[in-house]
């Protein structure tokens, strides 16, 4: 998985992110918390892409992205 993040006063953005051959931007993050399991930390962001809900989490040892929970944004419109 690909992901585009700026890192800037002490915060991680991602901007942008690679599913399935195709490109989202991050139009919103609605949440960040952090998550461990076992030995490994996640910080971990609740997104929006004005198409797709997702969450994107980034393990804090090797800085590797993975996706779960991803569903279309629009149910219920």
């Amino acid at each position: 998985m690909e992901v585009v993040v700026r890192f800037g006063g002490g915060k991680v953005k991602p901007e942008e992110f690679e599913l399935n051959g195709r490109w989202y931007r991050v139009k919103q993050i609605t949440l960040v918390w952090q998550k461990q399991n076992g030995q490994r930390k996640y910080m971990c962001f609740s997104v929006d892409t004005g198409g797709m809900l997702a969450e994107l989490r980034m393990d804090l040892q090797n800085f590797q992205f993975s996706i779960f929970n991803f569903q279309p944004s629009d149910i219920g419109a």
